[in-house]
């Protein structure tokens, strides 16, 4: 294990915020050696045992690793459910801008502040946000929420670009909501 890079690990997984795959560079994503630290097959097993004894389990998902505080029983804190809310909103929006949402998921792509701007006016999102407790604009709550997690990043033309952690997390609720769908039609 890396002394120094456990340390910047520590104060970045304590903060709620996700160790990504790759990181912008300019204008390219480069591998960031957190996440290689964490991934490391001779840390892995040290990191999960460490995060474990001060009440953590060290997740992995999609590229990118994170930290669940350990017998929340499935539980979403508030964190969690403002996550998911801005990220359902964020990539509802770039569906009704009309764009692709592959636009919020290309990093040499993503959508500028004004199209974030229009997606936070829709009164729709905006009830959305509140009945989570946001009750900021939701251009400041993307910068709180997302981009200080590291889920999403404003990239080297100042767009916003959904991280290897955000993207995860989308897949995930898309897959969930499918198995709903499913377990419904099968009821």
């Amino acid at each position: 294990m890396d002394k120094e890079y456990s340390r910047q690990i520590y104060n970045e997984l304590i903060n709620g915020w996700v160790i990504n795959k790759q990181v912008m560079e300019g204008d390219l994503l480069v591998p960031n050696p957190l996440y290689d630290e964490l991934a490391s097959a001779l840390n892995r097993e040290h990191y999960i045992q460490l995060y474990s004894c001060i009440g953590y389990e060290l997740k992995e998902m999609g590229g990118c690793f994170f930290l669940n505080e350990l017998n929340k029983n499935d539980v979403l804190s508030d964190a969690a459910m403002r996550i998911q809310v801005m990220l359902v909103v964020l990539v509802r929006g770039t569906s009704q801008l009309p764009q692709v949402t592959s636009i919020v998921t290309t990093h040499r792509a993503g959508l500028t502040r004004d199209q974030v701007g229009k997606i936070g006016m829709v009164d729709e999102y905006q009830q959305m946000l509140r009945a989570v407790g946001l009750k900021g604009s939701f251009e400041k709550e993307v910068e709180n929420i997302l981009v200080m997690r590291k889920l999403a990043y404003w990239n080297h033309l100042d767009r916003l670009v959904l991280s290897t952690g955000g993207v995860a997390l989308v897949e995930r609720m898309q897959l969930e909501i499918e198995a709903m769908k499913i377990q419904a039609a099968s009821d």
